[in-house]
């Protein structure tokens, strides 16, 4: 196998462009906590003095490749992939930093060998494994996958410390995670709600929760709901400040309540300030200090991109 490079930046996406399916929509059940109409839930009191653990992840695509075996080209990639914890002190304690490279290959052909960069003195190696699907977003799904399993990994070890008395994982969660651990998805990309129950969500004040539905997806089932972080402006827009939290379903729905419960008293006071964040209130301060920390750590993407084209260069050389 040879991996070729696509000249074009990974900003502005791949010069080649097939036209990609979005993932099936998982199974609804939207009368699991409130069968008649919906109602927004009470704000809970706000509990002050919990010690929370935020866990978050950044990725990036160092280069897009082309993977060539006898007469078939297939999408590749070679991405880095880093994440953290944010411990709820002011200001965060950022700590369990772990960084990941990853060459990931489409079609479900073999993986190559690790590709081997060196950048000055120091050496990195993009770890190899292969996807099915030959759209060039599939090798994507691979590296976001990676990075989601490394997420989860952190949340379990931040549970388990027995330090942290809710763990909120910034994003949708990967798998099914055991205990007080959430995913919180601050962009709203797709509908879950029939028209009648999604106006319920503008109508929500700071604090306020939608009753609970549950998403069945291909790989566990969750609880999830739409809170409000903090009341909106006049002027902003009826989702301003909405998020939606998820957890997996395994432990059943009173335990789920009572986790919402806890959510509802404790992620308002982490709200980012927009002053500072341009993606204030949803993306929550501890999660924004570690950001800047990820962004760092996955390195000078100029230095990493013409070290992994001199690789590819030297390899093209000696076949």
């Amino acid at each position: 196998m040879l991996l070729r490079i696509d000249p074009w930046n990974p900003e502005y996406g791949s010069s080649v462009e097939l036209d990609i399916e979005s993932e099936s929509a998982p199974a609804l059940d939207l009368t699991v906590e409130v069968s008649g109409p919906w109602a927004p839930f009470a704000a809970a009191l706000p509990i002050s003095g919990r010690c929370c653990a935020f866990v978050d992840g950044a990725r990036r695509i160092d280069a897009n490749l082309f993977a060539e075996e006898n007469d078939l080209s297939v999408p590749a990639l070679a991405g880095t992939w880093a994440v953290g914890c944010a411990w709820s002190s002011r200001p965060p304690v950022i700590d369990d930093v772990r960084v990941g490279r990853a060459l990931v290959v489409g079609g479900g052909l073999t993986p190559p060998p690790p590709l081997e960069i060196r950048i000055g003195t120091g050496r990195h190696s993009f770890t190899p494994s292969s996807v099915t699907g030959s759209d060039t977003s599939d090798p994507l799904r691979g590296l976001q996958n990676a990075m989601r399993a490394a997420e989860g990994d952190a949340a379990r070890v931040a549970l388990e410390s027995g330090r942290a008395e809710l763990v909120v994982v910034d994003g949708p969660l990967g798998s099914a995670l055991d205990g007080a651990i959430v995913g919180m998805v601050k962009r709203q990309s797709r509908t879950y709600l029939d028209r009648e129950r999604a106006r319920v969500v503008p109508a929500l004040q700071a604090g306020e929760r939608t009753p609970m539905f549950k998403l069945s997806r291909q790989q566990f089932e969750c609880y999830s709901w739409y809170l409000r972080l903090t009341d909106r402006r006049a002027i902003d827009g009826a989702m301003a400040g909405i998020v939606r939290v998820e957890v997996a379903a395994q432990a059943g729905l009173p335990a789920a309540q009572a986790l919402a419960e806890l959510v509802s008293g404790v992620l308002p006071q982490f709200a980012g300030d927009p002053a500072r964040d341009p993606r204030a209130p949803q993306n929550l301060y501890p999660v924004g200090a570690l950001e800047s920390v990820l962004r760092h750590r996955l390195g000078d993407p100029l230095l990493v991109r013409r070290a992994i084209e001199a690789a590819l260069l030297e390899e093209i050389t000696r076949v």
